[in-house]
């Protein structure tokens, strides 16, 4: 961003936050901070990490000021520990890539993800007891800490998670089929661990064909018979549809250690 650009993003902020909450008086920029003044009430706002998340996404303009509104009204939720103090407890998460677009339209905090395959994507939160916080862009950069570290840290996490994760298995030869049914919010994204998917299915004979249709669910299968895939994949679809988190009906292979997307015959 030029020094042009951040001017042209502080104007913006000046003008735009008045019409969009009408007890803000007045907006001013000094030393770094945006000065949001109700009244006889200052709230100043270090800009840094709002202009770092638009710069990075300039298509999420409007989402980088509904955040900034949300602190200016006080919303700051729970002061920020640091990356040190919340990195053992950052999980991977897979989720449908409309999600994006959902998140823009209501003007949430840009999240970290990368693309994985097929129409699912890999966010990263932050596990506390039961709540989940998907990590943002603004808090990487607040942080100086990159979305590759933040990645290799929750399959660390993930890994240590999944040490005695259990599964069932049902039926044996070709007709054998392996469940991941936990309900602890990790089975489908098991998914990014193929070893352990290996391990539970090498007496599966054929390629493997693995099917996520929600956040908590995994179904492992092999190749041999493709009606029976065919019934397997229906079912999945019916399972997305159904399901609170629902992800995808696209079917999964693992190639050579890595996950694939599932071409069929």
């Amino acid at each position: 961003m030029t020094h042009n650009d951040f001017d042209t993003f502080v104007t913006h902020l000046i003008a735009t936050l008045p019409d969009l909450d009408a007890s803000i008086t007045d907006v001013t920029f000094h030393d770094g901070q945006l000065v949001v003044a109700r009244g006889d009430q200052s709230i100043p706002i270090d800009i840094a990490p709002f202009e770092q998340a638009y710069r990075r996404r300039p298509d999420a303009l409007d989402a980088v000021v509904a955040t900034l509104l949300r602190v200016s009204q006080g919303e700051r939720g729970v002061p920020d520990p640091g990356y040190q103090a919340i990195a053992d407890r950052i999980i991977p998460q897979l989720k449908p890539v409309v999600l994006l677009m959902d998140l823009l339209e209501r003007g949430a905090d840009p999240i970290v993800y990368r693309l994985f395959l097929a129409d699912i994507m890999v966010t990263y939160a932050i596990r506390d007891q039961k709540r989940l916080s998907f990590l943002t862009e603004a808090q990487l950069e607040h942080w100086g800490v990159s979305e590759y570290t933040v990645h290799e840290q929750a399959l660390v996490n993930l890994r240590a998670m999944s040490q005695n994760v259990s599964y069932h298995v049902v039926g044996e030869g070709d007709q054998q089929i392996v469940i991941f049914n936990n309900e602890d919010g990790l089975d489908a994204v098991r998914l990014l661990i193929p070893d352990l998917i290996l391990d539970a299915t090498r007496s599966m004979p054929g390629n493997l064909v693995i099917g996520i249709p929600n956040r908590d669910f995994m179904v492992v299968l092999n190749d041999e018979d493709a009606d029976r895939i065919s019934a397997v994949s229906l079912q999945i679809q019916r399972d997305m549809r159904q399901h609170a988190h629902g992800l995808t009906q696209q079917l999964f292979t693992i190639s050579n250690g890595e996950v694939r997307e599932f071409a069929g015959f």
